[in-house]
């Protein structure tokens, strides 16, 4: 079965991948790891999966593309899907959610869709943070999913491409598999690439001669990834990519008239003003809350009285600290926020 489908509840959210489109280097390079390389091990959660959600629409620029796990060939990595649900979740629903800009790749999973009753096709706009599973679960499954809430107690699994490979590689065809694709992008690195590196390989030897000037260095992103200062970090599974930004500490003129032309920045104190009463940060929240309100208690010294805004509702995707032009840290109040209220 194939749908479309909109972003029903989606009130904010950003565009990133037509704002930020990245290019990388076609080459692929080998690291091996500088300690003991790890093995990725996949767990069947003890709770009775019923929903199995594939996400094959990654939302922002510096996720792994799908192209380089499918390699353009669709029907191997479904079949693979295929018997990874019959042998660990044979009661599971499967859907796939997929870019409905990836003209080739809808056309040839909308084609095998049609003759499998196990699998539905959902096909979504690129939109951060759709691919979060709070957001993910709502926008296919039509089902709440509180964040920081395991989604698998709810008996939804959510995995990506990367991950399905491996488990097919890792419980059907019984190879090790000690290593994976990491995204290396950012104004802070002489070029973008795409690279292949061991479980356990330290974040200095996977950076090595590749960045450029002062740089701050993000795993998984600026936005809901967290900054790495210390370089003997090393990598497993979870890490998807990293991003090296150039660091920045001057005030631009104005900015709370220059939306168009956003840039991804380190600025911290470069930046710092005082809210602007904008509400852009109200305008692009996901989940429909108003992140200033939040910023107003923690400067008052109320942050319990966070909570009477909805705070557990917040993602913590960080596109109010993105979009602020007084580049206030938005999500770091909210997270303080939080461990105030126990939210």
């Amino acid at each position: 079965m194939f749908k479309k489908k909109e972003n029903p509840g989606f009130k904010g959210g950003y565009n990133l991948q037509d704002t930020y489109p990245l290019r990388f280097c076609n080459i692929i390079e080998r690291i091996s790891s500088d300690g003991i390389p790890g093995t990725f091990e996949f767990r069947i959660p003890g709770q009775k999966i019923q929903q199995l959600v594939v996400n094959l629409c990654p939302t922002e620029p510096w996720a792994l593309p799908n192209w380089v796990i499918l390699e353009h060939k669709a029907t191997a990595f479904l079949d693979k899907l295929k018997e990874i649900k019959t042998r660990s979740f044979p009661d599971a629903r499967c859907y796939i959610a997929i870019n409905r800009k990836e003209n080739e790749f809808v056309s040839a999973v909308k084609e095998y869709a049609d003759s499998a009753e196990w699998m539905e096709v959902v096909a979504l706009d690129a939109k951060y943070p759709q691919d979060d599973p709070v957001m993910l679960s709502k926008i296919v499954l039509n089902k709440e999913i509180n964040f920081g809430q395991d989604a698998a107690a709810q008996g939804v699994l959510i995995v990506d491409a990367q991950t399905v490979s491996a488990m097919y590689e890792s419980s059907i065809t019984g190879s090790k598999v000690d290593s994976r694709f990491i995204v290396l992008s950012g104004t802070g690195l002489k070029e973008n690439e795409i690279v292949n590196v061991q479980l356990g390989t330290s974040l200095e030897k996977i950076l090595q001669n590749r960045t450029t000037g002062k740089h701050r260095v993000f795993v998984n992103g600026p936005l809901r990834g967290r900054e790495v200062t210390d370089f003997s970090f090393r990598t497993d599974w979870s890490v998807n990519n990293i991003v090296a930004l150039e660091e920045k500490d001057y005030k631009v003129m104005f900015p709370m008239i220059k939306q168009d032309e956003l840039a991804l920045t380190t600025n911290i104190l470069g930046e710092l003003r005082q809210c602007v009463y904008c509400n852009f940060c109200d305008d692009i929240c996901p989940v429909d809350l108003e992140p200033a309100l939040y910023y107003h208690s923690y400067k008052r010294g109320e942050k319990h009285k966070a909570s009477l805004y909805n705070l557990e509702k917040c993602i913590e995707c960080g596109l109010c600290s993105f979009i602020c032009p007084s580049k206030l840290e938005l999500l770091q109040i909210i997270k303080e926020c939080k461990e105030t209220t126990g939210k």
